[in-house]
């Protein structure tokens, strides 16, 4: 009966170890995300203003404006690409 408790609560703290490594590696700062402005991403992807005008406006290409600069994701950017 002993053994079968001590056995159990080796389990629970094997359990409780990795538990504790899991919320550790959660608690990372996620890595900077890069972003492009409209000349970058019209250069990259070898567009006119109204290109680029139009993914924006159809919702094809997320932005974020910030102080009236419009500015894009390299990760949407290479799906773009991709796609």
């Amino acid at each position: 009966m002993d053994t079968e408790i001590l056995s159990k609560l080796d389990e629970l703290l094997a359990l409780q170890h990795q538990l504790v490594k899991l919320c550790r590696s959660l608690n990372q700062p996620l890595p900077p995300e890069e972003w492009l402005d409209n000349a970058d991403v019209k250069n990259l992807l070898k567009i006119s203003d109204s290109s680029l005008y139009r993914l924006r406006k159809n919702k094809l290409l997320p932005a974020t404006q910030i102080a009236g600069k419009w500015y894009y994701a390299k990760l949407d950017i290479a799906k773009i690409i991709e796609s």
